[in-house]
């Protein structure tokens, strides 16, 4: 009796899924895409935008072998990725082993006997919505590398470079920045902290208001002043203020957030972190089973199936009791962008806690599951609570106000699993809230020492891997799948380097090229351009618009954009931007060349003059963040 044979993308999930399936299916892997646009040509009709694609260099056995295997097959199930890229390979799959047999498309979040199962028993035919999405995305793309990426190459005498529609704008979010922070000017200002004793202990309070009038010290003469005119004076409790503040958990983990949080927390990058994701989602030996950790790790959604909250009720009530229980069972919405109708990252079985799992995994796979577990069982506890208090404290004349915040934990709900906060930056505005000693209205305090301290407006701050996805997710620009690649390429092209805190550096070829891009092709690397096609693209997997209309439209933006800039070229034929140095020892301006081992700077004046440079980082602005003075 002839098999079914199930087809999936990764090696890895084969031996996973063959476990639960048996004698009764064959399982197979693609290795990924079997067949794209070809490498050395456009491979896409100019008028039509009909995509001719080829079978991929080294994929031939992988098809041989497939071709195999479906001759003889009773179905073919076609279970890969279950987002847009795996919805093109399964339909390139059908295109290149043009089967015989019955077809069906399959999809799971999670790779789980259970899941997996389900998903064969509820199959579908393929979406050619989706696909046409992939294939519109897919084509944008290659017009953008192979229209604009030889301008770069010819301009800057190497080919080690590149065009893309999401990359270039990452790159122009990063050099903006750094432009932002060149210009900046700190300004100083002043702020005054007064020491009190009351009954009950001491504490701090800033000084809000000075005859009536909101504060603002300009000088430390005006400081020094204000501290003269109240040394005799008397203090006492004008009000106080009590409530009870929640904070609430973050919802479970998408792409982007995780990516965010697994460099800042432990140092991953996107790359990284997505390759890490994969190995726990496609399985892990354990216990004698190949078992999938985590659900699947490229998706927008922020919400988990039913039975999967039901699962972490029970551990969260046999953990740590009812008290640590919400209300009701929460529900986070996504963002209105949100493309995937999946789960969001969360671990297969809530009760295989990371402690369970730590002997089966490396150190950064355990790391990575203990973050996600302990992000999704915080997501389903109950709030954190703390009780608040805001005092205002008066002189004896009325002429000074000063403010202090006091902040006491009452229950730490969900902070018992996941306590990790986004690190803000000192700004001085307010002194550390901690907790005020016990006060009472009109009671007289002890003025015990003042705190007088200069500090500075600070630019913005530069990005790091997890702020720039922060940022791009939050224009809209590009996809999560995306994120790791762009950075990945934006590193790999020496466009930008990673500094100390992990802070993204534009380099100066990075800065050149991003000026020489945005300028020549103003509205393919506007933030609102990319945006708005990112939403076009989202119509096209709903089935709202035409794949092949929202191409024309984007070909009519960038012809004439090119068509300009071969004109330009014709007429004033360019040569390879300077990079706004010049040569130490002829003085002729240094330009953005290309060698065996790299990019760097040359001096024009070769083969005359043969002074090279490496390429480096922008340089920090050194007046941005100036050393704040405390003065007593």
């Amino acid at each position: 009796m002839a098999k079914k044979l199930l087809i999936v993308e990764s090696p890895a999930k084969v031996k996973t899924i063959r476990g639960f399936l048996g004698e009764a299916f064959i399982v197979a892997a693609s290795l990924g895409h079997i067949r794209d646009l070809p490498e050395r040509e456009l491979g896409i009709e100019p008028d039509s935008f009909r995509p001719h694609y080829a079978v991929l260099s080294g994929k031939s056995e992988v098809v041989r072998r497939l071709k195999g295997l479906v001759k003889g097959a009773a179905a073919l199930y076609l279970a890969t990725d279950p987002d847009r890229e795996g919805e093109a390979i399964a339909w390139h799959l059908v295109e290149v082993l043009k089967p015989r047999c019955p077809v069906y498309r399959v999809t799971f979040n999670t790779i789980t006997e259970a899941a997996v199962k389900a998903a064969l028993q509820s199959p579908r035919r393929i979406d050619r919505a989706l696909v046409n999405a992939q294939q519109a995305r897919r084509i944008v793309d290659r017009l953008v590398g192979y229209e604009i990426s030889p301008l770069l190459w010819g301009r800057f005498d190497g080919e080690n470079l590149s065009a893309g529609r999401v990359q270039t704008v990452g790159l122009r979010l990063v050099v903006e920045r750094e432009q932002e922070i060149q210009a900046f000017q700190p300004e100083a200002y002043w702020t005054l902290d007064a020491d009190f004793e009351a009954r009950e202990g001491t504490f701090t309070a800033r000084l809000v208001s000075w005859h009536g009038a909101d504060i603002a010290l300009k000088d430390e003469g005006t400081t020094r002043a204000i501290m003269t005119a109240l040394g005799a004076a008397h203090f006492s409790v004008q009000s106080i203020a009590h409530q009870e503040k929640a904070r609430h958990p973050l919802p479970p983990f998408t792409t982007s957030t995780l990516q965010q949080a697994a460099s800042s927390l432990l140092g991953f990058s996107p790359e990284k972190t997505m390759q890490l994701a994969q190995e726990l989602y496609e399985g892990v030996d354990l216990s004698g089973r190949h078992l999938g950790l985590i659900t699947y790790l490229r998706t927008d959604a922020v919400q988990v199936a039913q039975e999967a909250q039901s699962a972490a009720v029970n551990f969260i009530r046999a953990a740590f009791g009812d008290a640590y229980l919400p209300p009701k069972l929460p529900s986070y919405k996504a963002k209105q962008s949100a493309q995937e109708a999946h789960e969001a990252i969360r671990p297969t079985e809530v009760t295989r806690v990371p402690d369970e799992v730590k002997g089966a995994l490396s150190d950064d796979l355990h790391a990575l599951y203990a973050l996600i577990w302990s992000r999704f069982v915080a997501s389903q506890m109950a709030a954190a609570t703390f009780a608040e208090a805001l005092v205002i404290v008066e002189s004896d004349d009325g002429a000074a106000l000063f403010r202090a915040k006091g902040r006491t934990p009452l229950f730490d709900g969900f902070l018992r699993v996941y306590a990790h906060e986004e690190v803000k930056a000192d700004t001085g505005d307010s002194p550390e809230e901690s907790p005020l000693p016990e006060l009472r209205q009109d009671e007289g305090l002890l003025l015990t020492g003042w705190s007088p301290v200069e500090r500075f407006t600070r630019a913005p701050g530069r990005y790091t891997e997890a702020s720039l996805i922060q940022a791009l997710e939050k224009q809209s620009i590009g996809r999560p799948s995306t994120y790791a690649s762009t950075l990945a390429t934006l590193k790999a092209r020496g466009y930008v380097e990673v500094g100390k805190g992990r802070k993204l550096l534009p380099t100066a070829q990075g800065a050149v090229i991003c000026e020489f891009l945005t300028t020549q092709f103003i509205d393919i690397f506007a933030y609102d351009f990319t945006a708005r096609l990112e939403n076009d693209l989202d119509a096209i997997a709903e089935g709202r618009a035409d794949w092949v209309a929202v191409l024309r439209r984007f070909w009519q933006t960038l012809q004439p954009q090119l068509q300009t800039f071969e004109v330009t070229a014709s007429t004033s034929p360019m040569q390879p931007l300077v990079v706004g140095e010049v040569c130490p020892k002829c003085g002729q301006p240094l330009r953005q060349r290309t060698g065996k081992n790299g990019s760097f700077l040359g001096c024009s004046g070769y083969p005359d003059c043969r002074y090279t440079h490496p390429l480096d980082a922008v340089k920090p602005n050194r007046r941005s963040s100036p050393k704040r003075r405390k003065t007593g």
